[in-house]
């Protein structure tokens, strides 16, 4: 770990116990930063502790509702993080809200406190003229962070894979229980980005001294690596040593299927996943690749990971005969 002290530089991370944002609070803490992870249930986020040394990680009870009790934690930052995002929408929690509205409003209240730098992570795709509200209301967030931190970095993203994914995890699961595996847009182009490659983008962003003054940019991360989803599946089921079929479902038959699959995930409490939304079916229209002319991982002096490397090291236990299959 990096050295630690009083004096250490102070970020504070908002969805710092997600998916991607406890990989960020990691390599912050490695190098040797004070990190304040604001969340709305600190004891189901005790894990981050182990992250730092003793008193380096604090969790904040808080979330995006009650901006003005964080004011004193957010003002002693130096660099405030934003990776809150969802794929569905719930009662309580809605896209434009955590996408747009909030994600501003933190922008507004950074620049009102003089932080120097401010990270959000959004999504490829997002554009504020989609007809997906996903895809839109990230779009008009990176628009009003702009407006209100002109310097704000923003970091897009392709789909995420690593440990804890919600990706080939879930296919994983499915292809243990069904012959059968379900594909919407199975010709539709990902660039899988593996979630620590992220992570050290983040950590090169506030630490590299050639890149502390580059501000105001947006930079698209996708792996080395294009694949349709139907090739992703291929590789998930060649990783897990299972022989599926792959059934490639249209989109017209996908609108019809998505109440009904709203209904069973309800009605089981959420024990079937909620497998895909009309939301979801408008972004699978089109690639999800990263832009010819955008800055990348290159352009951050990195070398982002093949994702053979990887899969394996979470993907195995869904093997027959679990990790040791090949023993």
């Amino acid at each position: 770990m990096g050295d630690f002290s009083n004096n250490s530089k102070r970020v504070t991370v908002f969805g710092g116990t997600g998916f991607l944002g406890r990989y960020i609070v990691q390599r912050l803490a490695r190098q040797g930063w004070m990190i304040n992870v604001v969340t709305r249930n600190p004891n189901e986020a005790l894990f981050l502790k182990t992250a730092g040394h003793i008193g380096q990680v604090n969790l904040v009870k808080g979330d995006f509702l009650n901006f003005e009790n964080l004011k004193s934690t957010v003002m002693s930052s130096d660099a405030l993080i934003n990776c809150v995002g969802i794929l569905n929408e719930s009662a309580n929690q809605k896209f434009k809200f955590l996408h747009s509205d909030a994600p501003a409003k933190l922008a507004h209240y950074a620049t009102e406190l003089g932080i120097k730098q401010f990270i959000n992570i959004s999504s490829i795709g997002a554009d504020e003229s989609s007809n997906s509200e996903y895809a839109k209301t990230k779009g008009l967030g990176e628009i009003r962070i702009r407006q209100a931190f002109p310097e704000a970095i923003i970091l897009r993203s392709s789909v995420i894979f690593g440990a804890e994914d919600k990706f080939f995890n879930l296919f994983s699961s499915m292809a243990t229980l069904s012959p059968v595996i379900p594909v919407v847009g199975g010709k539709t182009l990902f660039q899988p980005v593996y979630v620590d490659d992220i992570a050290l983008a983040v950590e090169k962003i506030l630490t590299d001294p050639k890149l502390l003054y580059k501000n105001g940019l947006t930079y698209e991360l996708g792996g080395p690596e294009v694949f349709s989803f139907r090739d992703l599946m291929q590789k998930m089921l060649a990783t897990i040593k299972r022989r599926r079929y792959i059934l490639e479902i249209p989109f017209w038959i996908a609108n019809i299927m998505c109440p009904f699959v709203y209904v069973a995930n309800k009605l089981s409490f959420n024990t079937i996943p909620l497998l895909i939304t009309k939301d979801q079916i408008k972004q699978l229209k089109k690639n999800n690749i990263v832009s010819e002319k955008a800055l990348g991982f290159g352009d951050l002096g990195i070398f982002p990971r093949v994702i053979d490397a990887i899969l394996p090291t979470y993907l195995s236990r869904h093997r027959p005969k679990g990790q040791f299959c090949d023993l």
